[in-house]
Protein backbone atom coordinates (compact mmCIF):
# COMPACT_ATOMS: atom_id res chain seq x y z
CA UNK A 1 0.00 0.00 0.00
CA UNK A 2 1.53 3.59 -1.02
CA UNK A 3 0.77 5.85 1.56
CA UNK A 4 -0.31 9.81 0.61
CA UNK A 5 3.37 12.46 0.96
CA UNK A 6 1.38 15.85 1.83
CA UNK A 7 3.30 18.84 0.92
CA UNK A 8 3.53 22.20 2.65
CA UNK A 9 5.47 25.03 2.63
CA UNK A 10 6.26 28.06 5.18
CA UNK A 11 8.71 30.32 6.51
CA UNK A 12 9.66 29.00 9.87
CA UNK A 13 8.78 25.34 10.67
CA UNK A 14 8.95 24.64 14.77
CA UNK A 15 9.58 20.67 15.42
CA UNK A 16 8.32 19.86 18.78
CA UNK A 17 5.29 21.74 21.09
CA UNK A 18 7.17 22.12 24.28
CA UNK A 19 7.92 25.16 25.97
CA UNK A 20 10.41 25.76 24.28
CA UNK A 21 8.40 25.33 21.19
CA UNK A 22 5.37 27.18 22.10
CA UNK A 23 7.74 30.46 22.80
CA UNK A 24 9.47 30.05 19.06
CA UNK A 25 6.20 29.59 17.51
CA UNK A 26 4.25 33.05 19.57
CA UNK A 27 7.45 35.26 18.44
CA UNK A 28 7.98 33.97 15.25
CA UNK A 29 4.37 34.75 13.80
CA UNK A 30 4.45 38.22 15.68
CA UNK A 31 4.57 39.88 11.93
CA UNK A 32 2.06 37.81 10.90
CA UNK A 33 5.36 35.20 9.47
CA UNK A 34 3.96 31.79 7.88
CA UNK A 35 5.05 29.33 11.04
CA UNK A 36 4.06 25.40 10.97
CA UNK A 37 4.54 23.94 14.73
CA UNK A 38 4.95 20.24 14.22
CA UNK A 39 3.73 17.80 17.23
CA UNK A 40 4.42 14.15 17.77
CA UNK A 41 1.46 13.67 20.24
CA UNK A 42 -2.04 15.39 19.81
CA UNK A 43 -1.56 18.47 22.08
CA UNK A 44 0.97 21.68 23.19
CA UNK A 45 2.53 21.35 26.49
CA UNK A 46 5.66 18.71 26.59
CA UNK A 47 6.90 17.60 29.65
CA UNK A 48 4.22 20.05 31.19
CA UNK A 49 1.13 18.05 30.11
CA UNK A 50 2.49 14.98 28.31
CA UNK A 51 4.24 14.00 31.40
CA UNK A 52 1.91 15.76 33.59
CA UNK A 53 4.43 17.90 35.57
CA UNK A 54 2.62 21.19 35.71
CA UNK A 55 5.44 22.51 37.91
CA UNK A 56 7.16 25.51 36.08
CA UNK A 57 10.03 26.06 38.38
CA UNK A 58 12.40 29.18 39.78
CA UNK A 59 12.17 32.14 37.55
CA UNK A 60 13.01 34.76 39.57
CA UNK A 61 16.03 36.39 41.28
CA UNK A 62 16.42 39.35 43.80
CA UNK A 63 12.60 39.24 43.68
CA UNK A 64 11.79 40.34 40.60
CA UNK A 65 10.43 37.83 37.70
CA UNK A 66 13.23 37.05 35.11
CA UNK A 67 10.44 35.07 32.36
CA UNK A 68 9.98 36.62 29.38
CA UNK A 69 6.69 37.93 27.37
CA UNK A 70 5.38 34.59 26.00
CA UNK A 71 5.91 33.06 29.72
CA UNK A 72 3.96 35.80 31.18
CA UNK A 73 1.45 35.79 28.50
CA UNK A 74 0.79 32.33 29.12
CA UNK A 75 0.65 32.77 33.33
CA UNK A 76 -1.94 35.98 33.03
CA UNK A 77 -4.36 33.53 30.54
CA UNK A 78 -4.24 30.57 33.00
CA UNK A 79 -4.63 32.87 36.32
CA UNK A 80 -7.97 34.53 34.37
CA UNK A 81 -9.35 30.73 34.28
CA UNK A 82 -8.22 29.93 37.63
CA UNK A 83 -6.02 27.31 36.49
CA UNK A 84 -2.16 28.79 37.83
CA UNK A 85 -1.35 29.25 41.10
CA UNK A 86 2.24 30.46 42.43
CA UNK A 87 4.61 29.17 45.81
CA UNK A 88 6.80 31.75 46.86
CA UNK A 89 8.57 28.90 48.60
CA UNK A 90 9.41 27.10 45.79
CA UNK A 91 9.51 29.81 43.37
CA UNK A 92 7.16 27.94 41.01
CA UNK A 93 3.96 28.21 38.93
CA UNK A 94 1.96 25.44 38.93
CA UNK A 95 -0.54 24.68 36.05
CA UNK A 96 -3.59 22.90 35.47
CA UNK A 97 -2.49 20.72 32.45
CA UNK A 98 -5.66 20.58 30.42
CA UNK A 99 -6.03 24.17 30.74
CA UNK A 100 -2.36 24.79 29.49
CA UNK A 101 -3.10 22.62 26.54
CA UNK A 102 -6.01 24.61 25.75
CA UNK A 103 -4.98 28.28 26.41
CA UNK A 104 -1.51 27.10 24.32
CA UNK A 105 -3.46 25.78 21.40
CA UNK A 106 -6.08 29.17 21.03
CA UNK A 107 -2.70 31.18 21.68
CA UNK A 108 -1.02 29.58 18.61
CA UNK A 109 -3.98 29.33 16.42
CA UNK A 110 -5.15 32.94 16.96
CA UNK A 111 -1.31 33.93 15.71
CA UNK A 112 -1.99 32.38 12.78
CA UNK A 113 0.27 29.43 13.54
CA UNK A 114 -0.10 26.07 11.81
CA UNK A 115 -0.78 22.86 13.90
CA UNK A 116 0.16 19.83 12.85
CA UNK A 117 -0.61 17.26 15.73
CA UNK A 118 0.83 12.84 15.67
CA UNK A 119 3.50 14.10 13.42
CA UNK A 120 6.45 12.61 14.40
CA UNK A 121 9.91 13.81 12.87
CA UNK A 122 11.82 11.32 10.30
CA UNK A 123 14.47 13.29 8.39
CA UNK A 124 16.04 16.59 7.36
CA UNK A 125 17.78 17.78 4.59
CA UNK A 126 18.97 20.67 2.64
CA UNK A 127 16.87 22.50 0.35
CA UNK A 128 18.45 25.03 -1.07
CA UNK A 129 18.73 27.71 1.20
CA UNK A 130 16.50 26.63 2.89
CA UNK A 131 14.89 22.58 4.65
CA UNK A 132 13.13 19.62 4.10
CA UNK A 133 11.41 18.19 6.77
CA UNK A 134 10.07 14.78 6.51
CA UNK A 135 7.32 13.32 9.44
CA UNK A 136 5.39 9.94 9.86
CA UNK A 137 2.09 10.58 10.57
CA UNK A 138 -0.91 8.45 10.60
CA UNK A 139 -1.96 7.02 6.84
CA UNK A 140 1.03 9.06 5.30
CA UNK A 141 3.88 11.24 5.47
CA UNK A 142 4.15 15.14 5.37
CA UNK A 143 6.71 16.82 4.32
CA UNK A 144 7.37 20.43 5.11
CA UNK A 145 9.80 22.64 3.13
CA UNK A 146 11.19 26.02 5.51
CA UNK A 147 13.47 28.82 5.14
CA UNK A 148 14.22 28.67 9.03
CA UNK A 149 13.84 25.56 11.06
CA UNK A 150 13.85 25.34 15.47
CA UNK A 151 14.55 22.44 16.91
CA UNK A 152 12.39 22.38 20.43
CA UNK A 153 12.24 18.61 20.19
CA UNK A 154 14.04 18.62 23.56
CA UNK A 155 16.39 15.51 22.47
CA UNK A 156 17.68 17.60 19.51
CA UNK A 157 16.39 15.22 17.01
CA UNK A 158 16.12 17.64 13.81
CA UNK A 159 20.06 18.94 14.56
CA UNK A 160 21.35 15.61 15.24
CA UNK A 161 19.75 14.46 11.84
CA UNK A 162 20.77 17.30 9.97
CA UNK A 163 24.59 16.24 11.28
CA UNK A 164 25.28 18.38 14.10
CA UNK A 165 28.00 16.96 16.42
CA UNK A 166 25.69 16.56 19.89
CA UNK A 167 26.83 15.25 23.40
CA UNK A 168 24.87 13.14 25.74
CA UNK A 169 24.53 13.29 29.22
CA UNK A 170 27.39 13.61 31.28
CA UNK A 171 31.47 14.09 30.01
CA UNK A 172 32.66 10.82 31.81
CA UNK A 173 30.23 7.92 30.66
CA UNK A 174 27.34 9.73 28.29
CA UNK A 175 24.60 8.97 31.08
CA UNK A 176 21.72 11.54 31.61
CA UNK A 177 20.31 12.49 34.22
CA UNK A 178 17.24 9.62 35.21
CA UNK A 179 13.99 9.91 33.90
CA UNK A 180 10.68 10.09 35.70
CA UNK A 181 6.98 9.18 35.45
CA UNK A 182 4.82 11.45 37.22
CA UNK A 183 2.40 9.89 39.67
CA UNK A 184 -1.25 11.99 40.20
CA UNK A 185 -2.95 10.58 43.22
CA UNK A 186 -6.95 11.61 43.38
CA UNK A 187 -8.77 11.38 47.01
CA UNK A 188 -6.09 13.06 49.36
CA UNK A 189 -7.34 14.74 52.74
CA UNK A 190 -5.63 18.29 53.03
CA UNK A 191 -7.00 18.70 55.94
CA UNK A 192 -5.23 15.07 58.01
CA UNK A 193 -2.20 16.56 56.06
CA UNK A 194 -2.45 19.70 57.45
CA UNK A 195 -2.93 18.48 61.44
CA UNK A 196 0.09 16.70 60.93
CA UNK A 197 3.06 18.75 62.74
CA UNK A 198 5.29 20.42 60.19
CA UNK A 199 3.44 20.06 57.08
CA UNK A 200 3.00 23.09 54.78
CA UNK A 201 -0.40 23.93 53.64
CA UNK A 202 -0.66 26.61 50.76
CA UNK A 203 -3.38 29.22 50.45
CA UNK A 204 -5.24 27.40 53.55
CA UNK A 205 -6.34 24.24 51.90
CA UNK A 206 -4.06 22.68 49.73
CA UNK A 207 -1.02 20.63 50.56
CA UNK A 208 2.27 20.79 48.98
CA UNK A 209 6.38 20.24 50.24
CA UNK A 210 9.25 19.67 48.54
CA UNK A 211 11.80 17.02 49.51
CA UNK A 212 9.81 15.47 52.38
CA UNK A 213 9.21 12.26 53.34
CA UNK A 214 12.66 11.09 54.18
CA UNK A 215 11.72 9.52 57.36
CA UNK A 216 8.48 7.84 56.15
CA UNK A 217 10.12 6.51 52.85
CA UNK A 218 13.48 4.68 55.12
CA UNK A 219 10.51 3.12 57.57
CA UNK A 220 9.22 1.98 53.77
CA UNK A 221 12.20 0.62 52.69
CA UNK A 222 13.21 -0.92 55.41
CA UNK A 223 9.57 -3.20 55.42
CA UNK A 224 10.08 -4.03 51.90
CA UNK A 225 7.92 -1.56 50.37
CA UNK A 226 9.94 0.82 48.83
CA UNK A 227 12.40 -0.13 46.41
CA UNK A 228 13.01 3.50 44.24
CA UNK A 229 16.14 4.86 44.24
CA UNK A 230 14.89 8.08 45.74
CA UNK A 231 15.46 9.03 49.83
CA UNK A 232 12.83 11.76 49.64
CA UNK A 233 10.53 13.00 47.11
CA UNK A 234 8.02 16.38 46.16
CA UNK A 235 4.54 16.82 46.42
CA UNK A 236 2.11 19.50 45.04
CA UNK A 237 -1.91 20.10 44.77
CA UNK A 238 -2.74 19.35 40.73
CA UNK A 239 -5.55 21.40 40.18
CA UNK A 240 -6.51 24.29 42.00
CA UNK A 241 -9.75 23.79 41.63
CA UNK A 242 -9.40 20.47 43.44
CA UNK A 243 -7.40 19.96 46.50
CA UNK A 244 -7.80 16.50 46.87
CA UNK A 245 -5.99 15.95 43.68
CA UNK A 246 -2.01 15.85 44.20
CA UNK A 247 1.11 15.35 41.70
CA UNK A 248 4.16 13.43 42.75
CA UNK A 249 7.29 13.50 41.29
CA UNK A 250 8.98 10.64 43.63
CA UNK A 251 9.88 7.57 40.76
CA UNK A 252 13.43 7.27 39.64
CA UNK A 253 14.18 5.41 36.14
CA UNK A 254 18.04 5.36 36.28
CA UNK A 255 20.64 4.32 33.63
CA UNK A 256 18.24 4.33 30.46
CA UNK A 257 18.59 6.81 27.26
CA UNK A 258 15.48 8.99 26.25
CA UNK A 259 17.23 8.63 22.53
CA UNK A 260 16.86 4.76 22.93
CA UNK A 261 13.76 3.23 21.70
CA UNK A 262 14.41 0.08 24.12
CA UNK A 263 15.56 2.15 26.72
CA UNK A 264 12.32 4.23 26.33
CA UNK A 265 10.35 1.34 26.59
CA UNK A 266 11.30 -0.04 29.47
CA UNK A 267 11.57 3.20 31.40
CA UNK A 268 7.82 3.69 30.57
CA UNK A 269 7.04 0.29 32.32
CA UNK A 270 9.23 0.63 35.06
CA UNK A 271 8.04 4.01 35.93
CA UNK A 272 4.58 2.45 35.73
CA UNK A 273 5.68 -0.13 38.81
CA UNK A 274 6.93 2.31 40.84
CA UNK A 275 3.81 4.34 40.40
CA UNK A 276 2.28 1.51 42.53
CA UNK A 277 4.64 1.66 44.96
CA UNK A 278 4.05 5.47 45.40
CA UNK A 279 0.44 4.74 46.08
CA UNK A 280 1.09 1.82 48.05
CA UNK A 281 3.28 4.40 50.24
CA UNK A 282 0.77 7.49 50.16
CA UNK A 283 -2.00 4.73 51.43
CA UNK A 284 0.17 3.59 54.52
CA UNK A 285 2.65 5.92 55.51
CA UNK A 286 1.58 9.49 55.03
CA UNK A 287 -1.60 11.70 56.76
CA UNK A 288 -4.17 11.93 54.29
CA UNK A 289 -3.48 9.60 51.63
CA UNK A 290 -5.00 6.24 53.55
CA UNK A 291 -7.61 6.69 50.92
CA UNK A 292 -5.80 7.65 47.94
CA UNK A 293 -6.08 6.16 44.47
CA UNK A 294 -4.08 6.41 40.99
CA UNK A 295 -5.64 9.10 38.71
CA UNK A 296 -3.13 8.86 36.14
CA UNK A 297 0.74 8.56 35.41
CA UNK A 298 1.61 10.94 32.86
CA UNK A 299 0.99 9.69 28.77
CA UNK A 300 4.78 10.12 28.31
CA UNK A 301 7.53 9.64 30.65
CA UNK A 302 9.19 12.70 31.82
CA UNK A 303 12.81 13.52 30.55
CA UNK A 304 15.37 15.95 31.94
CA UNK A 305 18.26 15.18 30.05
CA UNK A 306 19.39 13.66 26.94
CA UNK A 307 21.12 14.93 23.66
CA UNK A 308 22.56 18.46 23.55
CA UNK A 309 24.02 20.50 20.45
CA UNK A 310 27.94 21.57 20.05
CA UNK A 311 27.06 25.34 19.55
CA UNK A 312 29.05 28.40 18.53
CA UNK A 313 29.69 28.86 22.68
CA UNK A 314 28.70 26.71 25.58
CA UNK A 315 27.35 27.21 28.75
CA UNK A 316 29.66 25.86 31.67
CA UNK A 317 28.92 25.22 35.07
CA UNK A 318 30.94 27.69 36.33
CA UNK A 319 29.14 30.50 34.17
CA UNK A 320 26.46 29.47 36.00
CA UNK A 321 27.94 29.33 39.56
CA UNK A 322 29.27 32.74 38.62
CA UNK A 323 26.51 34.52 38.04
CA UNK A 324 27.75 35.84 34.31
CA UNK A 325 25.44 37.73 32.23
CA UNK A 326 27.41 38.33 29.02
CA UNK A 327 26.08 41.28 26.10
CA UNK A 328 24.63 38.60 24.02
CA UNK A 329 22.84 37.51 26.50
CA UNK A 330 18.86 36.64 25.20
CA UNK A 331 17.75 34.53 28.57
CA UNK A 332 18.73 34.83 31.93
CA UNK A 333 17.99 31.83 34.63
CA UNK A 334 17.71 31.96 38.18
CA UNK A 335 17.35 28.38 39.26
CA UNK A 336 20.70 26.63 41.00
CA UNK A 337 22.48 23.75 39.55
CA UNK A 338 20.25 20.87 40.50
CA UNK A 339 21.49 17.53 38.82
CA UNK A 340 19.82 13.87 39.94
CA UNK A 341 22.98 11.69 39.51
CA UNK A 342 22.34 9.14 36.67
CA UNK A 343 23.32 6.36 39.25
CA UNK A 344 22.04 6.07 42.96
CA UNK A 345 19.74 8.12 44.60
CA UNK A 346 22.52 11.27 44.67
CA UNK A 347 21.26 14.97 43.84
CA UNK A 348 23.59 17.58 43.34
CA UNK A 349 21.58 20.55 44.08
CA UNK A 350 23.68 23.69 45.31
CA UNK A 351 22.69 26.78 46.78
CA UNK A 352 22.27 30.04 45.59
CA UNK A 353 21.61 33.41 47.11
CA UNK A 354 18.70 34.94 46.34
CA UNK A 355 19.76 37.54 44.06
CA UNK A 356 21.92 34.91 41.69
CA UNK A 357 21.26 34.63 38.32
CA UNK A 358 23.45 34.25 34.97
CA UNK A 359 22.41 34.88 31.16
CA UNK A 360 22.79 32.31 28.52
CA UNK A 361 24.56 33.65 25.10
CA UNK A 362 22.40 33.53 22.04
CA UNK A 363 25.31 31.03 20.50
CA UNK A 364 24.24 28.54 22.69
CA UNK A 365 21.24 28.47 20.28
CA UNK A 366 23.52 28.41 17.41
CA UNK A 367 24.88 24.85 16.00
CA UNK A 368 28.27 24.67 14.54
CA UNK A 369 28.34 24.95 11.12
CA UNK A 370 24.93 24.77 9.91
CA UNK A 371 23.05 28.18 9.09
CA UNK A 372 19.28 28.98 9.57
CA UNK A 373 18.65 26.02 11.81
CA UNK A 374 18.43 26.95 15.54
CA UNK A 375 17.82 24.72 18.77
CA UNK A 376 15.81 25.49 21.50
CA UNK A 377 15.18 24.46 25.00
CA UNK A 378 17.04 21.61 26.89
CA UNK A 379 18.97 20.96 24.15
CA UNK A 380 21.25 24.21 23.47
CA UNK A 381 24.80 23.56 24.08
CA UNK A 382 26.16 23.41 27.72
CA UNK A 383 27.59 21.06 29.92
CA UNK A 384 25.54 18.48 32.13
CA UNK A 385 25.70 20.32 34.76
CA UNK A 386 24.51 23.71 33.27
CA UNK A 387 21.98 22.15 31.85
CA UNK A 388 21.27 20.38 35.33
CA UNK A 389 19.83 24.38 35.92
CA UNK A 390 18.55 25.88 32.75
CA UNK A 391 16.28 22.78 31.80
CA UNK A 392 13.24 24.10 33.92
CA UNK A 393 10.33 24.95 32.19
CA UNK A 394 9.91 29.15 32.33
CA UNK A 395 13.68 29.00 30.66
CA UNK A 396 13.15 26.82 28.03
CA UNK A 397 9.75 28.68 27.40
CA UNK A 398 12.16 32.41 27.16
CA UNK A 399 14.77 30.30 25.02
CA UNK A 400 11.76 29.21 22.62
CA UNK A 401 11.08 32.86 22.36
CA UNK A 402 15.07 33.73 21.69
CA UNK A 403 15.32 31.87 18.87
CA UNK A 404 11.50 32.50 17.34
CA UNK A 405 12.56 36.21 17.77
CA UNK A 406 15.78 35.68 16.11
CA UNK A 407 13.86 34.22 13.10
CA UNK A 408 11.11 36.97 13.42
CA UNK A 409 13.73 39.35 12.38
CA UNK A 410 15.90 37.56 10.25
CA UNK A 411 13.21 36.23 7.74
CA UNK A 412 11.85 40.03 7.85
CA UNK A 413 15.32 41.20 6.42
CA UNK A 414 16.00 38.18 4.50
CA UNK A 415 19.32 37.60 5.86
CA UNK A 416 20.67 34.11 8.07
CA UNK A 417 20.34 33.99 11.45
CA UNK A 418 23.77 34.26 12.86
CA UNK A 419 23.25 37.50 11.34
CA UNK A 420 21.30 38.79 14.31
CA UNK A 421 23.40 39.36 17.32
CA UNK A 422 22.10 38.42 20.67
CA UNK A 423 21.73 42.46 22.09
CA UNK A 424 18.81 42.70 19.30
CA UNK A 425 17.23 39.82 20.28
CA UNK A 426 17.08 40.59 23.91
CA UNK A 427 15.80 44.30 22.68
CA UNK A 428 12.71 42.65 20.70
CA UNK A 429 12.15 40.40 24.01
CA UNK A 430 12.32 43.46 26.44
CA UNK A 431 9.67 45.49 24.02
CA UNK A 432 7.76 42.54 23.80
CA UNK A 433 7.47 41.96 27.44
CA UNK A 434 7.24 45.50 28.34
CA UNK A 435 4.12 46.09 25.90
CA UNK A 436 2.59 42.98 27.99
CA UNK A 437 2.65 44.44 30.87
CA UNK A 438 1.06 47.22 29.84
CA UNK A 439 -1.59 45.47 28.12
CA UNK A 440 -2.22 43.56 31.43
CA UNK A 441 -2.09 46.56 33.45
CA UNK A 442 -5.15 47.96 31.17
CA UNK A 443 -7.08 44.88 31.06
CA UNK A 444 -7.03 44.79 35.07
CA UNK A 445 -7.74 48.80 35.40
Amino acid sequence: MNFPQYELQTACLVVGGGPAGYGAAVAASSRGAQVILAERHGFLGGMGSAAGLGCYLNHRGADRDLSDGVYQELVQALRRQGATYHDDYSQADFFEPEWCKRLMEQRLLRAGVRLLYHCLFEQVERDGQGWRVTFLAKGGRVVVRCGYLVDATGDADVCTAAGVTVTHGRRSDGKAQPMTMVVQLGGFDPAAWARADGRMVGDGSFAMEGDCFATAIAAARAAGHWTIPRTEIAMFWSMPSDPTRITINGTRINGLSACNPLDVTAAEVEGRRQAQEILHFFRHYVPGGSDVYLLQTGPQVGVRESRRIAGRAVLSEEDVRAGRRPPDAVVTCSYPIDVHHPDGAGTQFEKVTQDHAYGIPWECLLPIGVENLVAAGRCISATHEAAGSFRVMPTCMGLGEAAGTAVDLAQAEGVPLHAITGERIRRAMDARKAALVVTDAGNRS
